[in-house]
């Protein structure tokens, strides 16, 4: 049995902001440098037949931190990008609510509309359909058993849970995603099975580094 680890990046400034990331280059803060090596040294003794990371700058340092001293090269993928906000992209919901007046609520009435976006952005059946072409690509290229871990983001780790346990699109809506959260799937040759979700132990622990 191999198993999947998906994993949220370390915090940025602008999480602590609350400010929309999408596609832009926001690097890690120091908690979130510090939360990274926490988790690093949780999966310390968990071997890796692959390691994928979005290609944003948050993402790729968090697979860094986790992959540092093995000997395994990363994988930088833009189909795990966090999906585009377009014209949101560096404001809060404040700004967006001050320029983009009713367009909020309009989003909120949409409930689980998969084709909503917003202005000049992916929706979130875009970001799903290039997680599903990543989730292939990833799964023809392990060999039985192994384990892989893909650090990203909150929009596409909901959007790479959906493709991998063949659940409806409208069930990405149903996920919370913490900053270094850890899930991870059990794949029993093909037929997979989500054992854990949103775990966040490692950065309450005091002692971080045993096994998973």
């Amino acid at each position: 049995m191999g198993r999947w680890y998906l994993v949220r990046h370390g915090e940025t400034e602008w999480n602590r902001t609350g400010r929309m990331q999408g596609h832009l280059g926001v690097p890690l803060n120091a908690e979130g440098r510090h939360q990274a090596t926490r988790l690093a040294g949780r999966l310390r003794n968990v071997e890796f037949g692959a390691v994928y990371c979005s290609d944003l700058p948050r993402a790729a340092e968090t697979a860094r931190i986790i992959a540092a001293g093995r000997d395994l090269a990363i994988s930088d993928e833009a189909d795990l990008r966090e999906f585009s906000y377009g014209e949101w992209e560096g404001l809060t919901l404040e700004e967006v609510e001050m320029r983009y007046p009713g367009v909020l609520a309009e989003r909120i009435e949409a409930g689980g509309n998969m084709g909503w976006s917003a202005p000049g952005g992916e929706s979130a059946i875009d970001a799903l359909h290039r997680v599903r072409r990543f989730s292939t690509r990833a799964h023809a290229s392990l060999d039985v058993g192994e384990n892989i871990l893909v650090v990203a983001h909150g929009g596409t780790l909901r959007a790479l849970v959906v493709c991998l346990l063949d659940l409806a699109d409208t069930d990405f809506w149903k996920f919370h995603v913490d900053n270094t959260a850890l899930a991870i799937v059990n794949d029993h040759d093909g037929s997979r099975v989500l054992a854990s979700w949103n775990d966040t132990s490692h950065l309450a622990s005091a002692d971080a580094t045993g096994p998973e």
